[in-house]
């Protein structure tokens, strides 16, 4: 089976991960692999990762997709997966620490290109005999020793409320470590927010269905509740996203006008709706990945109604218009400013 070249480090030193084992955020499978070795554990964020492992015969019980650790198990080694931000592993750090036995281990992993050296510095507050374990295949691996009791993991420490006012609508945001633009406004999610402020919606809107596919914050979820009264259905692959999302919403005393769904991709979407509008992903780790983008545009055809309409904003280096017109025959232009694109397609009748 291929690994990631992270994973892969993590096997030339797994003769030391014995006993009870928790992996946070894996990348791949290789959980599963070790599983035959050692009672282990797997935390996942990304909903991605948590089908992969449950299609490979990970234990359904030892594995968890959730915002947060709550599994009453008590670990001798915890592997964390080095974060795209780096606030997300403090997060993470405070979170697995108390179930962490002391002299228990942290194994940090990650490619050069994750910051995970730097990241050194952040497991010092915490841990004893922080070191380099071993470097392979451009990835880093450290190590570190629980030598003293954790404070208790707090979750409400960690969410970030703040108000912001955007395309007419004033509104409170919650946001947590590791989603997209946390504490901050998007500059292209403004533009997209003002171009729909603009649009002619159905003359019935309010009872329409409308699909934000990869939530956040739920900034646009929450504005499009707003603007037009709809239901919302908010999508990401991110628990930390969908539970920001609700705080959201809570926060603004509209709970009842949100579905979330975890979702890799549009897998789990079902039905059509009458308006689909994104601030698409377009980074696997480090690197650009067009193949989130365009699986989302050639799926979307099938989820939209006849005249249904499609909203995108993206960095406008993106070849995003020949996917675009590949999925849906044409599309609009809307807007190109401050480095971002605004594009609208519709579901046309076939001729």
């Amino acid at each position: 089976m291929n690994f990631n070249p992270t994973s892969q480090l993590l096997i030339r030193n797994e003769e030391q991960l014995q006993g009870t084992l928790l992996f946070a955020n894996p990348e791949d499978t290789y959980p599963q692999s070790l599983a035959a070795h050692a009672n282990v554990y797997a935390w996942c964020q990304s909903k991605t990762r948590y089908d992969a492992l449950l299609k490979v015969g990970f234990a359904e019980d030892k594995l968890l997709f959730s915002e947060q650790w709550s599994l009453p198990v008590e670990f001798d080694h915890v592997v964390i997966y080095q974060p795209k931000a780096k606030e997300l592993l403090d997060y993470l750090l405070a979170n697995v620490l108390p179930h962490l036995k002391e002299g228990g281990q942290i194994w940090l992993v990650g490619d050069n290109k994750s910051g995970v050296k730097s990241s050194m510095k952040r497991l010092e507050p915490h841990l004893e005999d922080i070191g380099k374990v071993d470097s392979a295949k451009h990835c880093l691996l450290f190590t570190g020793y629980k030598q003293a009791s954790a404070k208790p993991f707090v979750f409400a420490d960690w969410v970030t409320p703040w108000q912001v006012e955007v395309a007419g609508q004033q509104m409170t945001l919650c946001s947590l470590p590791g989603v997209f633009g946390h504490g901050k406004l998007d500059k292209g999610t403004v533009l997209l927010l003002e171009q729909l402020q603009s649009h002619r919606f159905m003359s019935e809107v309010a009872q329409a269905r409308i699909l934000d596919f990869g939530c956040g914050d739920g900034i646009i979820a929450l504005w499009l509740h707003r603007h037009t009264q709809a239901q919302i259905t908010a999508l990401d692959d991110s628990a930390l996203a969908l539970k920001a999302t609700q705080l959201t919403f809570t926060a603004n005393q509209a709970d009842e006008a949100l579905t979330l769904l975890a979702s890799n991709g549009l897998n789990e979407v079902k039905g059509r709706f009458n308006y689909v509008v994104t601030n698409p992903p377009f980074h696997t780790g480090v690197s650009t990945d067009y193949s989130i983008a365009e699986s989302f545009f050639i799926g979307v055809k099938s989820h939209l109604t006849l005249n249904g309409e499609l909203f995108v904003v993206a960095n406008d280096f993106l070849r995003y218009p020949p996917l675009l017109d590949a999925a849906l025959g044409s599309h609009t232009r809307l807007l190109r400013d401050k480095g971002f694109a605004v594009y609208h397609a519709r579901q046309m009748k076939k001729k």
